[in-house]
């Protein structure tokens, strides 16, 4: 299983995938960051990141970006024949999950990185070179969603576990469209379900007015507040830490 899983790996990183990965990493920070410098009034850096997502084309193509990774690879060897070649010399259901971990993997890693390094650059590289313009004579913080719970505790953090939220759900979502390649025979119905989903429930959600609800905002919640349970937990790591400091 390990030597399958090593194949495949080789397999995926290919030139085809450094400049889709790429691409998905830096050309928001390349095209996005500089329209909205001197557009936007911003007051912190994570304000910056946040709006750096809400602009940009990710959270509506969310799913469908994600395919060119290595979503369709089975669909693709299926329709080759390549599989006939497979069989005499690895047990097929060990292929099939050994391919199928390395697109969850390698699709987690890329996510988190198209989030996590735009975030690097405007929290902590940016403040050394002054490319982006703060207000600060009028400061004015606006929550940018229930994650800001976590900043409140570590900026670094806040930037980590909502880095690892959106990996989770691209992997997920890519796993679904890898299933669904075995399941379907076609594969332009296959690896287009999961973006289906996305389109539909979102517009179903807006329809039915609970869009806190909706995909988009599950995985890009800048446009909600906290909820309620997640102010909760912040009062109650604060009761915590007043009771440390009092037996202190």
């Amino acid at each position: 299983m390990k030597h399958l899983v090593f194949i495949e790996c080789k397999k995926a990183l290919n030139k085809r995938f450094f400049i889709i990965s790429l691409s998905l990493i830096f050309l928001p920070l390349i095209i996005i960051l500089p329209i909205m410098n001197g557009s936007y009034v911003f007051h912190r850096a994570i304000d910056v990141h946040a709006q750096l997502l809400t602009n940009s084309p990710i959270p509506l193509l969310f799913p469908i970006l994600l395919v060119p990774l290595y979503a369709g690879s089975y669909a693709n060897e299926k329709k080759d024949n390549y599989l006939q070649y497979v069989k005499p010399r690895a047990i097929l259901s060990d292929y099939v999950l050994a391919k199928g971990f390395v697109n969850a993997v390698l699709t987690f890693v890329v996510v988190f990185l198209m989030i996590f390094i735009p975030f690097l650059f405007i929290q902590y590289i940016d403040p050394l070179i002054g490319y982006i313009h703060y207000e600060t004579e009028f400061l004015n913080p606006v929550s940018i969603g229930t994650f800001e719970v976590v900043a409140q505790k570590s900026v670094l953090l806040y930037g980590i576990v909502y880095s690892f939220w959106v990996g989770i759900n691209g992997a997920l979502y890519m796993t679904i469209a890898y299933l669904l390649t075995i399941c379907l025979k076609n594969k332009f119905v296959a690896l287009s379900m999961p973006f289906l989903w996305w389109f539909v429930m979102n517009f179903v959600t807006a329809v039915l007015r609970i869009e806190r609800f909706s995909p988009v905002c599950t995985v890009f919640p800048f446009s909600i507040t906290a909820q309620p349970r997640i102010i909760c937990l912040d009062s109650f790591f604060k009761v915590i830490s007043n009771s440390n400091n009092d037996l202190l």
